[in-house]
């Protein structure tokens, strides 16, 4: 896991991260504190990257990439930032080696397995009952569940945004490329473990996965990339997280994250925006923990429920007419009002003040400001029992329109006063 954090007003941009990286799975893992998260993506124009989740893209670093790209940007410029994110996206496609067919269909495999596992353990989860006693009544409890799950994950994603790349692939395009990779999905999940599952099940397994495939989510192992900076038309920052998975028939599975995305302009002076684990600097620019929050909204919720219990047992039967309207009120919407006004108190206390305060920020301060919240973040890991999956040292760097790109503090896996030649042909590469 990690933290990066991006805060912007009309001088500059501060981006900061810290540098512990979690390597390993279901067997156990380990953390690495000396992991690179923020990079120039140009060695001459005022345009950074920052990296969180996923290190790799399919099965190659992302530091590799994004060098091998900032070498041939070179000296070249665009008028946007998003042309930047343009051209990115252009040259992944353009690396044949980052995309053989051979590794796009291990990671459809390993996609599609993660998705399947996945609606059958919140099965399993509801309903143990049925696993522990497997009689031929509880297997049919189970396929009956199995494909009204099938069905409700298939609506739900219908319903979702795709990714661009996929906005017209149809279902009968992912069989003709998938066909041979699904089947053996269904043989390593099923058939190999000795499992019967029927051609209807099967087929409807195939249209979640692809469902799931063409719409914009965040469940399935993903890179989190965040450009941020200037491009030679714009005179303010812009913040741009862009969510990139792996590349299926290739078709590059990406979109734009545009919730957590940040513009400065003339009508917005200032923005933080934090990634990744953001649960401490979320309590510092809300005012409140946001699980702490929503855990006050349930209770509030079960005591409202409780009042009205209360009342009816008052009441009794002595009114049936009354008892049947206070039944049917509908106290969700008074819970959703309170939620509004304890956002708007959060907002005009807390978020606008703090807003305020960081759209005047000198550079100076948006460094110091950025490595702050990054260390927070680490410290409450390391003095509470949680697991310390943030930390390392902390790189700050700020991005002004003038100046470009400035590390304010930088790791190097060498010392650098050893290292004379590199700094020497830096620019020259």
């Amino acid at each position: 896991m990690t933290a990066v954090l991006g805060i912007l007003n009309k001088q500059a941009v501060a981006i900061a991260a810290d540098s512990a990286v979690t390597i390993g799975g279901s067997s156990g893992h380990k953390i690495f504190n000396r992991a690179n998260k923020v990079f120039a993506l140009s060695k001459r124009h005022p345009v950074g990257i920052m990296l969180y989740n996923s290190a790799t893209f399919l099965s190659t670093p992302w530091e590799t990439i994004i060098k091998v790209y900032r070498k041939q940007l070179a000296d070249k410029s665009f008028p946007r930032l998003n042309d930047y994110i343009d051209d990115f996206i252009i040259f992944l496609h353009s690396k044949n080696h980052y995309t053989s067919l051979d590794i796009q269909k291990v990671f459809f495999v390993n996609f599609s397995l993660n998705i399947i596992n996945s609606i059958i353990e919140d099965i399993a989860k509801s309903n143990k009952t049925l696993f522990e006693s497997p009689t031929e009544e509880n297997k049919m409890a189970f396929r009956n569940l199995l494909e009204e799950q099938l069905n409700n994950v298939c609506e739900f994603w219908n319903n979702q945004k795709a990714c661009p790349e996929f906005e017209k692939y149809s279902i009968e395009m992912f069989q003709n490329f998938s066909n041979d990779a699904f089947h053996e999905v269904i043989k390593n999940r099923f058939i190999e473990n000795g499992i019967t599952v029927s051609v209807s099940i099967i087929e409807k397994f195939r249209l979640a996965v692809y469902r799931i495939l063409v719409a914009q989510e965040n469940r399935s192992n993903f890179t989190g990339l965040v450009f941020v900076g200037f491009g030679e038309e714009e005179i303010y920052p812009q913040l741009m997280p862009v969510n990139v998975s792996f590349v299926f028939d290739n078709r590059l599975r990406y979109y734009y994250d545009i919730q957590n995305s940040a513009i400065i302009s003339d009508s917005n002076n200032g923005a933080v925006r934090p990634f990744a684990q953001t649960d401490v600097i979320d309590t510092i620019l809300s005012g409140i923990d946001p699980n702490l929050n929503n855990t006050f909204l349930e209770n509030f919720g079960e005591l409202f429920k409780k009042y009205n219990l209360l009342i009816l047992e008052k009441i009794g039967e002595t009114n049936p007419s009354l008892s049947a309207q206070i039944q049917a009120l509908n106290t969700q919407s008074i819970i959703d009002e309170y939620s509004k006004m304890n956002q708007q108190i959060l907002k005009e206390n807390y978020i606008i003040p703090l807003m305020n305060a960081v759209s005047h920020l000198s550079k100076e301060d948006l460094a110091e400001m950025a490595e702050s919240l990054i260390y927070l973040t680490y410290l409450k890991r390391r003095i509470t029992n949680a697991e310390e999956s943030v930390g390392g040292p902390i790189d700050v760097a700020i991005i002004s329109k003038g100046d470009g790109f400035i590390w304010i503090k930088r790791k190097h896996y060498f010392k650098p006063e050893l290292n004379a030649s590199f700094f020497d042909n830096y620019l020259k590469i």
